[in-house]
């Protein structure tokens, strides 16, 4: 009896730590290309999407809550598949948290609700920059991301 119970605690523990560990690695993958003095959501979503009006309407109550301290940013998966695939996007929504220093700090698969949201913005607080600063670009922006991209810098030459 105590092998067996030994036995399922240590598979349990393997499946987290694998879980983790995958997690890390697909965040580690995506490029920090976002550049912005704040956090940044970005919404992946599509026209043939039954549940993305839903997701949608969560963002914006989210972008209200969050006025003028989060920049949101709306991605159409089908009109703009090379941005989708930069962030690994399999799915839509998708949404993706984004610190003020361009890290990838949260992804979300499918329909997140708004508490969800705003505990992974609260935890994002620690790397927000004061809302004093000029804001970069329209908060509710449709037109995608060609604006605000950039390339991740070239690697310098090791000594």
């Amino acid at each position: 009896m105590i092998e067996r119970l030994a036995l399922v605690l240590i598979l349990v523990v393997t499946a987290v730590a694998v879980y983790y560990a995958l997690r890390l690695w697909h965040m580690r993958r995506m490029q920090p290309v976002v550049v912005a003095e704040r956090p940044t959501l970005l919404y992946f979503c599509s026209d043939t999407c039954a549940v993305c009006p839903a997701q949608g309407r969560i963002v914006d109550q989210v972008a209200a809550r969050w006025d003028g301290r989060l920049r949101v940013e709306r991605v159409n998966a089908e009109q703009e598949p090379e941005t989708a695939a930069r962030y690994r996007v399999f799915t839509v929504p998708t949404t993706i948290l984004i610190d003020g220093r361009g890290q990838v700090r949260q992804v979300n698969y499918g329909l997140t609700d708004a508490h969800k949201l705003g505990r992974q913005l609260d935890a994002l607080g620690e790397w927000a920059v004061d809302d004093e600063q000029p804001a970069i670009g329209d908060d509710t922006s449709y037109r995608g991301l060609s604006s605000v991209v950039r390339r991740p810098p070239a690697a310098e030459p090791t000594q």
